[in-house]
């Protein structure tokens, strides 16, 4: 999994300090950047210590919403100039007092809801991942992740709703590097909920876009594969 964060400010220490381990643990939080923190957190899943990283994303987010308090402005998350400037027309229209930061503290909160869809939290995990849509409505990493969770929850419905807004935002504003993926990825769970909503035709002329972005999508390939034999034992079905 990757993502844009770069990390902008490095951890200081302070020469001539005698502080014990967990003084140095809190100093380190204190002079990190949700950018930081969101980096660490992240190096913490990949390394199999997820207790550590909900820790690091945690504490990311106690630092946004410090710089960021709420009923101040709105506050969009952005990943590029076209996304902030659309949040930015939406803020002119809505007469909103708004401003678009980077994805740092959007980040926290979808890999926090991530890490909690991991231990099987689903409600906290839908609570975080949603305040992470509600920063950035045009980031289609988050909704496609909140479309997953309706998925999960059986709302075929709100599920295809979500991931269809996630096409539309990887359309329009996912960055070149990730761009095809969040696409294809939207596309699959379109046609995921469209087969659970009985829309055979539908789901795999969708299914066959996920195959023109990526020849070895696999994801695409075998759900093309289970649509036919859920075609075959439809049929099966009528000739008894």
């Amino acid at each position: 999994m990757k993502f844009n964060v770069i990390i902008v400010a490095a951890i200081v220490f302070l020469a001539g300090c005698a502080q014990g381990p967990q003084q140095k643990t809190v100093s380190a939080e204190q002079n990190s950047s949700p950018a930081d923190l969101v980096e660490k957190g992240y190096q913490s899943l990949t390394h199999g210590s997820p207790k550590q990283a909900i820790e690091s994303f945690d504490a990311a987010i106690s630092h946004c919403q410090k710089l960021y308090p709420k009923g101040k402005k709105r506050v969009y998350a952005s990943r590029g100039a076209a996304e902030s400037l659309s949040y930015m027309i939406t803020a002119a229209v809505t007469e909103q007092d708004a401003i678009a930061v980077d994805s740092s503290c959007s980040d926290a909160l979808y890999f926090r809801g991530y890490t909690a869809l991991d231990f099987g939290d689903i409600e906290l995990a839908q609570d975080y991942i949603q305040q992470a849509v509600d920063m950035a409505p045009s980031n289609s990493l988050y909704l496609s992740e909140l479309g997953h969770i309706h998925q999960t929850k059986q709302q075929w419905a709100e599920a295809l709703r979500m991931f269809k807004k996630s096409e539309e935002a990887a359309e329009s504003f996912s960055p070149e590097g990730v761009k095809n993926r969040e696409l294809a990825r939207a596309k699959r769970g379109i046609s995921f909920n469209l087969i659970e909503l009985g829309k055979f035709d539908e789901a795999e002329s969708k299914l066959k876009e996920c195959i023109v972005l990526d020849a070895n999508d696999k994801g695409a390939l075998n759900e093309l594969q289970y649509l036919q034999k859920l075609r075959q034992e439809s049929a099966g079905a009528k000739n008894k």
